[in-house]
């Protein structure tokens, strides 16, 4: 359900027919703000009577998680914060004039999203009543003065194929860079999963991603393309890969040397994981990461 709220006005169970249509919730105030700065979303109500219904404040993201922030009573006798803005965040209603108002101080990226107002359909308002959404504003947080970057590029190939074919599947990662215009091109066209824009991280860099189909024999090249150049990596062949890593040669070896250089590569291959997986952990594109990652492998 998070995912397909978007722009559209949702009404659960309101009652008769025709009621819905009745309904409106605009909300505003959203915009580009640079981190550390504050905003102010406000909801406005109408064709219904605002001051007997309790409000919630929601935030879906780009991955489309749905994230509830606060919840106000139809007399803002009772005010509470979600733990990820409680502190920062400030609700409040004005009856007379149908609006309830979400400030949100100190601002990071990771406060990009799509916000929501919604309203409880129940006049005892219990937590079992279902929501009506409004169409919502965008916030998105962004430094003012992206200067230049380089990003990091990683290409990664899948080791599984279709059993009928030599068909599989390969990404390309491109993060940590500024400037979010930027532009994925891999030498194959047949694109799997490539997202709208990039995604901004904790930091207030930017990651994106690009999956396409690949033959089981070719070599995968992807490019980032940025204003001020292009940055290319290269995939080995799955068997390079296991060869590299595997155990027995580790074990079998005599040669200390060898053994010392091969280990090195094991270490370096570990630390490459594990940086992609605190990646993926910090990602606000987790899921849909995730789900590439099982795609792939």
């Amino acid at each position: 359900m998070a995912a397909g709220l978007g722009p559209w006005l949702l009404a659960l169970a309101l009652g008769p027919a025709g009621v819905c249509a009745q309904l409106r919730l605009e909300t505003s105030g959203g915009g580009v703000r640079a981190p550390g700065d504050s905003v102010q979303l406000s909801c406005r109500g109408s064709g219904f009577s605002f001051g007997s219904y309790d409000v919630l404040w929601y935030r879906q993201t780009l991955g489309g998680r749905l994230e509830w922030l606060s919840y106000i009573s139809s007399s803002s006798y009772t005010v509470r914060y979600s733990p990820g803005v409680e502190g920062r965040a400030t609700v409040s209603r004005d009856n007379s004039r149908s609006v309830s108002s979400l400030s949100l101080r100190a601002l990071y990226p990771h406060d990009s999203a799509h916000y929501l107002c919604a309203f409880r359909t129940g006049i005892n308002s219990v937590r079992t009543d279902k929501l009506v959404f409004g169409s919502g504003t965008t916030l998105t947080v962004e430094p003012r003065e992206q200067r230049d970057s380089i990003p990091e590029v990683i290409v990664m190939k899948s080791k599984k194929h279709k059993e009928d074919g030599d068909t599989g599947k390969a990404a390309c990662l491109a993060r940590n860079f500024y400037k979010k215009n930027i532009s994925l091109e891999m030498s194959s066209n047949e694109v799997v999963y490539e997202p709208k824009a990039p995604i901004v991280t904790s930091n207030g860099m930017y990651n994106t991603i690009k999956v396409v189909k690949v033959t089981k024999q070719s070599e995968v090249t992807c490019t980032a393309r940025l204003s001020n150049g292009n940055f290319t990596a290269n995939s080995t062949t799955p068997e390079m890969k296991a060869e590299e890593i595997k155990p027995a040669n580790i074990c079998n070896t005599t040669d200390t040397s060898a053994e010392d250089v091969k280990m090195e590569k094991v270490n370096m291959l570990s630390m490459a994981v594990l940086g992609l997986r605190v990646l993926l952990a910090k990602s606000i594109a987790f899921n849909t990461l995730m789900s590439i990652k099982l795609i792939l492998f």
